[in-house]
């Protein structure tokens, strides 16, 4: 386990929508290989792509090398085809696993998310159920068309 910083991952991804017409990274073959599109734009993300629970090293080789993440070389759960102007409830990321800043399970069992207006919230465990239902709800609001539509949340 390891730190990777919340609120870096999300500065950048509010920096890279601001570079693409409002658009957070998307169109590759999962979230997590979307999520990958930071590292080409700023290299200097590469320490916080893996997460907190792979390792740096395991990320470092597959991006140098040309590649893209997938659902087991990132820790974060990333939602993807979404837009800096949706919904600021929307959740933009989290960890797969809930983890606090530096790296421990979190003592609950919950999760930081970090929504679509940049803000990162904490939900605990008895509330995640819930928070799953608000995001299926809110994803059905979305104005896409069909190619733009997001998968549905986990």
């Amino acid at each position: 386990m390891t730190h990777c910083c919340d609120k870096i991952l999300a500065s950048e991804l509010q920096r890279y929508a601001e570079r693409h017409e409002g658009w957070f990274p998307k169109g590759e073959s999962s979230p997590e290989a979307s999520l990958s599109l930071l590292y080409r734009d700023d290299p200097n993300i590469l320490s916080t792509l893996p997460g907190k629970t792979v390792p740096e090293a395991t990320v470092r080789a597959i991006l140098e090398g040309g590649g893209l993440l997938g659902p087991t070389t990132c820790g974060w759960h990333y939602v993807e085809g979404l837009r800096s102007d949706d919904d600021a409830r929307l959740g933009l990321f989290w960890d797969k696993v809930g983890m606090n800043h530096n790296g421990g399970l979190l003592p609950d069992g919950g999760h930081y998310v970090c929504r679509v207006s940049g803000g990162i919230d904490y939900v605990p465990s008895k509330d995640w159920t819930a928070f799953l239902i608000e995001q299926t709800e809110l994803h059905k609001q979305l104005k896409r068309t069909p190619a733009d539509k997001s998968e549905e949340v986990e």
